[in-house]
């Protein structure tokens, strides 16, 4: 008796087997494609990274949902060219940096130590926390915190330090301010296919080249930039020839982030978006001084240190 149960139950599941392998009539048949092996389509993008490095990805959003005081917009992915996203501090770095904050009044010396460092490990993402801890009750916090500003200030560009409120959308046509209601951009690799890119990792993204009318209608750069003192956030498009040597047309301070008085055509050899002799077309943003400015030798040139230029800065930004 359990033979016979055996060969009933192996019956039924052979002539299913056999029913899905029928055989193909009609030669051979087209290979079905599966989601995952269809070529991925996409708008080529270049991601800048809070850390400054870039890449090259694709975004296969079509769309992105922008939400402006005059209500909320769909913009075509095609359509951008440029994002300038908002300040996004992911939970677990303000968690992180307050942690740290807590401790530099703690009793044990070795312990102020690490936290200090800890903080200026986390440069520009601890900073929001770092000027609110300059007014702190407690003087030794007070202290190690106007440390560690100082110390981010002169390692990251002030353009980094601005808390960004909007998410900025460039077209060819238009600069729309908002919030994307996302949190991540889906977008391609070539090494680990589709990825979610977190707004909380990324400050620009470059969808496309700058407008055409900008480039044609590049001014030639002043001598200086005094005169946009105080124009903090306005951007400006100069054609540039990089500086020959050290001292040619005047001196410069800073690095990477410019006293408005610094010579632009040696400013632009030392920050890297010229080489000597050579004519280009840049972008330049007025941004607020830091504290000091830093003096280095790049490309050739050497900057000065200087301190307070409560005038403004300025800085070359990518295109």
């Amino acid at each position: 008796m359990p033979t016979v149960r055996k060969v009933l139950w192996i019956v039924p599941v052979a002539l299913a087997v056999g029913l899905s392998a029928a055989p193909i009539v009609g030669g051979p048949q087209p290979a079905q494609t599966s989601e995952a092996s269809k070529p991925r389509t996409g708008t080529d993008v270049e991601v800048k990274y809070i850390d400054d490095s870039v890449m090259k990805l694709k975004l296969l959003d079509e769309k992105l949902e922008l939400v402006t005081k005059h209500g909320t917009l769909r913009i075509a992915v095609s359509e951008i060219r440029r994002i300038e996203f908002a300040t996004r501090l992911p939970a677990a770095t303000t968690d992180k940096a307050a942690a740290a904050i807590a401790k530099l009044n703690h009793s044990d010396f070795k312990v102020r130590e690490s936290a200090t460092e800890e903080l200026k490990e986390l440069r520009d993402r601890a900073y929001p926390s770092l000027v609110k801890a300059l007014k702190h009750e407690d003087p030794e916090v007070s202290r190690r915190a106007e440390e560690v500003v100082k110390f981010v200030r002169n390692k990251v560009p002030a353009a980094n330090l601005e808390h960004r409120e909007f998410d900025v959308i460039h077209t060819d046509d238009s600069k729309i301010a908002g919030k994307l209601t996302t949190e991540s951009l889906r977008v391609g690799t070539f090494q680990f296919g589709e990825q979610h890119l977190k707004l909380t990792d990324v400050r620009l993204v470059r969808t496309g080249p700058e407008p055409t009318e900008q480039l044609v209608n590049a001014q030639p750069a002043p001598p200086s930039l005094f005169n946009y003192a105080n124009q903090f956030g306005k951007e400006f498009v100069f054609r540039i020839t990089g500086a020959q040597g050290q001292g040619q047309g005047g001196a410069i301070w800073g690095s990477g982030t410019y006293t408005l008085d610094s010579n632009p055509q040696m400013a632009v050899v030392h920050a890297g978006f010229a080489k000597p002799g050579e004519t280009v077309v840049v972008r330049v943003r007025i941004i607020a001084p830091p504290a000091q400015f830093a003096g280095t030798t790049q490309n050739g040139i050497t900057s000065a240190p200087f301190g307070p230029f409560p005038s403004g800065a300025f800085e070359f930004l990518p295109k």
